[in-house]
């Protein structure tokens, strides 16, 4: 399948790129935590809905196609927010080997 071209106008939605991280709690632990990394633009291109059954109950999880605009820092296992919106991000490649653009799998899971 040939790459689409993308219109670099379309990619309005700001998101906020984050990593999950350790941070010491001042009692000898660490608390995990999401922490900023960077802001890039973006869009959400399409999506699919399924039903995986984890450990005995299922949850719905709603499957992103994000195109970002190119950043050296995104990479799988970040989150990207807009708004209420949050999503972990599974891949990340370069479509068209061009280096503009990254199109993204990203899933967003809400428990029934």
């Amino acid at each position: 399948m040939a790459p689409q071209s993308i219109d670099p106008g379309r990619l309005r939605v700001r998101f906020a790129l984050e990593e999950w991280a350790s941070a010491p709690d001042g009692r000898g632990g660490f608390t995990d935590m999401w922490t900023h990394v960077a802001h890039v633009w973006g869009m959400v291109a399409s999506s699919r809905a399924t039903d995986p059954l984890r450990a005995g109950a299922g949850e719905q999880v709603t499957e992103r196609t994000i195109v970002l605009r190119a950043d050296p820092r995104v990479r799988p296992a970040m989150g990207l927010v807009a708004g209420s919106d949050r999503f972990v991000i599974q891949t990340v490649h370069d479509e068209d080997m061009g280096g503009r653009h990254l199109r993204c799998i990203a899933t967003s899971e809400v428990p029934q």
